[in-house]
């Protein structure tokens, strides 16, 4: 491998690659991974972003290194952190998808075509798209960018993850930009990036591109609050310390692993904002940090009964002076039973105790296609909303965002069922239900349609219908319709 200690490009950069390619590999042999494929791919990224520099002065290699250390730290596997590696080769150093397949494997390309930008060489106006519009032209390359991700990430699940690496660091380095492209970064993030976080159940990318998003936003008023919140974890890490000490000792018998893991601060401070809707960023205590749950502790275990195994765990700390047991309760974006802790520093903790493959698929994501099948082509605008299930007539599941209507999801089944809608009936009543009657989760709906002797649905769409839909898809589709009449 190269030497690039003696390279004096990297050293005026103030930035070591050696260092943290050597970290990398470090974390890539502790994970049992191909270490010559990696370097491999390390080795030609760097070729290819040889005389690329970031916006703030340090070599671009800088940024696919650290993507693929946060990966690894995550325990992704050879391909993806190749992949991570060479990410931005194809939309950047014109590689090519040949040179690509021959050099690694298709998985790796598929990977980083995954996370490729539309150029525009390659963008399309798509004229039945309303979404899409030729006088945006980016705005609407930034869309089909989207959607690729998408598509061709719903084979390849992985690619998320890579995108959600990328956009974490990008945020954690957009200093050097001007504010008003900080802000075009967190709005990009929170209309596509997170929702597609949250819909693959990955906790640690949605809390941390949230908590970013967060520092972002409220750059002008959040420094303080920062530094209540920095000196409390500081201040308070000998607790932690004798308290992880406490919990390993007490459980060894049955847990395999304790792990405390700082609350980010976005979240506590809206837990905070729960306790008392008028604090504000720039008047935040230490009295008020305190008052919210700063800590998860995952107990985790490999062998054994889940509820025989919490039976214990709680007897044990029932009995402990030093902890508290205040609730118990279910985790908002895990939907997991949790146990709410204080200590005698009134110190608060979210307690979970679970298997420990269930805890990293909960950290990383389920990255499944039970899971990626949520994402379709039909909710694409509709990222941002909680999506519930319903169901047909013939009992198939579709998923829909919450709040939707009858019609919304008459236009999901299809766009002649939209059209054609008559009535619905509901969970198999007797009664017909209007277009704009609200569906709750795991509803059974039918669509009566309106049809002619031929048997041929009939359209009778209304204009009004647009204020009884509340999808994106179901919105298009009218618009489109009365555009044309």
């Amino acid at each position: 491998m190269v030497d690039f200690v003696k390279n004096n490009y990297f050293e005026k950069n103030n930035y070591s690659v050696q260092n943290k390619i050597n970290e990398l590999l470090r974390i890539a042999e502790e994970n049992n991974l191909d270490k010559n494929f990696i370097e491999a791919a390390y080795e030609k990224a760097y070729e290819l972003h040889r005389e690329q520099l970031r916006k703030d002065g340090t070599p671009y290699i800088s940024h696919p290194i650290e993507v693929a250390i946060i990966l690894a730290k995550l325990g992704f596997d050879t391909n993806v952190i190749a992949a991570a590696l060479l990410h931005d080769t194809i939309e950047d150093c014109n590689y090519t998808k040949f040179e690509m397949v021959q050099d690694f494997n298709k998985v790796v390309f598929n990977l980083v075509d995954c996370v490729s930008a539309i150029d525009k060489t390659k963008y399309v106006f798509d004229e039945e798209d309303i979404f899409e519009d030729v006088n945006f032209e980016k705005s609407s390359r930034e869309e089909q960018t989207f959607k690729k991700l998408i598509s061709i990430g719903k084979n390849n699940p992985s690619g998320f993850a890579i995108k959600f690496a990328d956009r974490l660091h990008n945020l954690r380095t957009i200093s050097i930009f001007e504010y008003s492209k900080q802000l075009e970064k967190v709005k990009e993030t929170e209309k596509w990036v997170i929702p597609i976080a949250k819909i693959l159940k990955s906790e640690y990318f949605y809390r941390a591109l949230k908590n970013e998003c967060f520092k972002i936003t409220n750059a002008d008023v959040v420094q303080k609050y920062l530094d209540e919140y920095n000196y409390y974890h500081s201040s308070n890490q000998n607790n932690i310390e004798t308290l992880y000490n406490y919990l390993k000792n007490s459980f060894s018998s049955f847990i395999s692993e304790v792990k405390i893991k700082d609350i980010r601060e976005y979240k506590v401070f809206e837990d905070i904002q729960k306790e008392n809707r008028n604090v504000t960023l720039q008047k935040i205590t230490q009295s008020q940090i305190i008052k919210a749950p700063n800590y998860n502790i995952y107990l985790l275990f490999n062998i054994g009964d889940q509820t025989e195994i919490t039976h214990k765990i709680i007897n044990v700390l029932s009995k402990n002076e030093g902890l508290n047991i205040l609730d118990a309760r279910m985790g908002g974006f895990t939907n997991r039973p949790l146990f709410l802790l204080e200590d005698d520093n009134k110190n608060k903790y979210n307690l979970y105790i679970m298997r420990k493959e269930e805890y990293y698929k909960q950290r990383n994501g389920t990255l499944d296609y039970k899971t990626t099948v949520l994402l379709d082509d039909e909710n694409i605008h509709d990222l941002e909303q909680d999506l519930i299930r319903v169901r047909t007539r013939s009992g198939e599941v579709k998923f829909i965002p919450k709040n939707s209507t009858v019609l919304d999801f008459a236009f999901k089944i299809h766009q002649d069922i939209g059209f054609g809608f008559k009535y619905a009936i509901i969970n198999g009543s007797k009664t017909k239900q209007p277009p704009y009657t609200k569906l709750y989760k795991n509803d059974q709906v039918e669509i009566v349609v309106e049809r002619n002797n031929k048997d041929e649905i009939i359209y009778n769409a209304e204009l009004k219908w647009l204020a009884y839909v509340n999808t994106e898809l179901a919105k298009k589709l009218l618009i489109k319709y009365f555009e044309r009449r």
